[in-house]
């Protein structure tokens, strides 16, 4: 019995290992990684404060909205503001394969989501009325040169964690540390 458990566990942990490596591995080969932010799980106040406030913003619009997340993960942002706005239009741009298929597959009994599996570079935001941006630094730059020649004049630009460059926030609010920091901008 002792060595029957004991070879389960020695399997089990080889198994770990083998799928830790091959993580390890993908993220090393991975030219999206190497480009564009992994996909990380937003989450916690940052998270809930963001989507409190885009809700509010929501709330308050008189007509549809478009709601565009660039780098949209697993679809953490866009599900619950989808559920609870259905007269809104929410897209999420998503480059990275696997989380592109999740969030997909949790949104598919929601019509007026829909999550598009390419470089967010190439998605054109004229038609935006919000964008959403929990993005990694060294993307800002880039990421402000869309934001401001795409979008329409009184758009807002919802950035969590890093601030867009060289364009003054209209609001930054601090929930603690920089990582839980973010920034509100309207497209003048």
């Amino acid at each position: 019995m002792k060595l029957l458990l004991g070879s389960v566990l020695l399997i089990a942990a080889m198994l770990v290992v083998i799928v830790i490596s091959s993580i390890g591995i993908y993220l090393f080969i991975s030219s999206s990684f190497q480009k564009y932010a992994p996909p990380v799980r937003s989450s916690g106040k940052l998270k809930d404060t963001v989507l409190a406030e885009i809700s509010k913003q929501l709330e308050e619009a008189s007509a549809k909205q478009k709601i565009v997340d660039l780098g949209s993960g697993w679809g953490t942002l866009l599900l619950p503001l989808a559920q609870k706005f259905p007269q809104h239009e929410f897209v999420g741009i998503e480059r990275a394969f696997t989380p592109f298929m999740v969030s997909s597959l949790r949104a598919r009994k929601l019509p007026n989501l829909s999550f598009v599996h390419d470089d967010f570079f190439k998605y054109d935001l004229a038609e935006t009325n919000i964008v959403i941006l929990f993005l990694i630094g060294f993307m800002m730059p880039k990421v402000t040169q869309k934001c401001v020649k795409e979008l329409p004049k009184g758009a807002m630009v919802y950035a969590s964690r890093f601030a867009l460059t060289d364009v003054q926030a209209d609001k930054v609010v601090k929930l603690g540390s920089k990582m839980e920091t973010y920034y509100v901008y309207e497209i003048k």
